[in-house]
């Protein structure tokens, strides 16, 4: 019989799994996007949810039954040498700073118009819209599965689960709570957005402005300061 005081026990790691889980810059760049354009937000968020808990599930399964500590370990441990190689950082350095270079002298040579913000679709640019959700589905699926903890957290999700009870509903509730955590933090995010009208007008009209900026200016400061850092950590060798 299914220990009630095990599925609750379980519930808190379940919760803490779903949003470590979806703990990537990459989703909450997507929404921070999704919600500053203010264009069909439900639809796309729901897209992005979607295909967070497609690449969630797909990766339980998957591992399920496999444990990847022994891969995990030989990873970090191929990082921990790449990282500890000073000759990998003054590299890294010299070729930011020669595409930082490349991307200044390009920007100069060849301006571009300014970009306004994304227009609204139309009624009838129903395959537009589509292949933006096609889209946020995707990449709510990759980044779900794609990182350097995504098998540890599935792995342990799955067992965690199988641990807690024996009983299929009782599992389907469980799991469905790791992923209603997995996606909790986007809804919280988009309803809070929803909240203040006034304030998510004006962030919206701020992002129209740096939607007009020339990325290729952007791109070169951010890989100049990186490059130039790379190149101190290979001079004074710090970790």
């Amino acid at each position: 019989m299914t220990s009630v005081v095990a599925v609750f026990a379980a519930l808190p790691t379940l919760i803490g799994l779903g949003l470590a889980l979806g703990m990537n810059p990459v989703l909450y760049g997507s929404t921070a996007d999704t919600l500053a354009r203010g264009v069909n937000v439900t639809s796309r968020l729901t897209a992005l949810s979607a295909g967070m808990m497609t690449g969630a599930t797909v990766l339980v399964v998957v591992v399920h039954g496999f444990n990847p500590a022994n891969l995990v370990a030989r990873v970090q441990h191929r990082a921990d040498a790449v990282v500890e190689d000073r000759i990998i950082d003054l590299v890294v350095g010299i070729v930011l700073l020669v595409v930082a270079g490349a991307f200044a002298v390009w920007s100069r040579s060849a301006p571009r118009a300014p970009a306004g913000p994304e227009p609204a679709p139309a009624d009838g640019d129903e395959a537009g819209e589509s292949k933006s959700r096609t889209g946020l589905y995707v990449l709510g699926a990759t980044s779900t599965v794609v990182g350097f903890t995504t098998l540890p957290i599935a792995y342990l999700t799955g067992r965690t689960v199988e641990s807690a009870s024996g009983d299929v509903v009782f599992m389907a509730v469980l799991y469905a709570v790791f992923l209603a955590a997995l996606v909790a933090p986007f809804v919280l995010l988009a309803w809070v957005w929803s909240r203040f009208p006034a304030t998510t007008q004006k962030v919206t009209a701020l992002y129209d402005r740096a939607l007009a900026w020339d990325s290729r200016v952007v791109a070169s400061a951010v890989m100049m300061v990186i490059g130039v850092l790379s190149l101190v950590l290979a001079a004074i060798g710090f970790r």
